[in-house]
């Protein structure tokens, strides 16, 4: 059962639920994390395929070993197709981007998935309040002209894919929001199996592009490590738990 956030605390389905305002501090945390691997990523070699699956892989096994489970029934397919927007897809585009745009600019245009979401959601037949529409725009607005300087390169292929995981982002949200958990299994459990699917996706792409795996100096394995324990399972554990609990997409 979700969670119905607008409310104090409460328990739902046998498990203590968390008030609204410590649920949505919890989600927020999540984004924060994400950030920081803009930062990090320039430490990594220039293998944006084999990057995304050493950061994505080792979180979703993570997971799965803290919450054993596995799909069942149309969650096979359900698990694929979010893992291929959530992970697979968009952490080979945020990689490719992040190694040819600075991050503050990959961060801002894939930021965007807040134009995107009300967007989908409006073609899902849910309803969206106007301000859903308006605000993210001067949101965004203000970010570029904070992070946006005079001399920032602008990569057209670079540009591509941030504006690439946007979409995928957006649409990965709106689905794992809507979808939810199957009934009876963690959200933590759900979310593994969408990392694990997306790495599976990434190997073929990630041989083709760029060749057999590299190897990893000591600085690029801890930037690695932080990459996919912080930045992966604890950030996606937190955002995912806040979309599993209610918060709306």
């Amino acid at each position: 059962m979700t969670l119905d956030i607008r409310g104090p605390a409460a328990v739902l389905g046998g498990r203590i639920e968390l008030p609204r305002e410590t649920v949505l501090l919890s989600t927020a945390v999540g984004p924060c994390l994400f950030g920081t691997a803009f930062l990090v990523t320039a430490y990594l070699p220039g293998t944006p395929g084999w990057n995304a699956i050493y950061r994505v892989l080792p979180a979703g096994v993570l997971l799965l070993a803290l919450r054993p489970a596995r799909p069942h029934g149309v969650w096979w397919l359900r698990s694929m197709l979010l893992g291929a927007l959530n992970f697979g897809g968009f952490f080979a585009l945020q990689a490719l981007a992040a190694h040819r745009l600075p991050g503050g600019v990959v961060a801002t245009v894939s930021a965007a998935q807040c134009l995107v979401v009300p967007v989908l959601l409006t073609a899902l037949g849910q309803r969206v309040g106007s301000r859903d529409f308006w605000v993210p725009p001067i949101g965004l607005a203000g970010i570029a002209l904070l992070v946006f300087e005079g001399e920032t390169a602008f990569d057209a292929l670079g540009l591509g894919a941030a504006a690439g995981l946007a979409v995928l982002s957006a649409t990965g949200m709106v689905l794992t929001r809507r979808w939810g958990a199957p009934p009876g299994v963690h959200p933590l459990s759900a979310t593994a199996w969408q990392m694990i699917a997306g790495s599976l996706l990434l190997l073929p792409i990630a041989t083709l592009i760029d060749g057999t795996p590299p190897p990893l100096s000591l600085g690029q394995l801890s930037a690695t490590i932080w990459l996919s324990v912080g930045a992966t399972a604890l950030a996606f554990a937190l955002f995912f738990g806040g979309l599993y609990r209610g918060v709306p997409a």
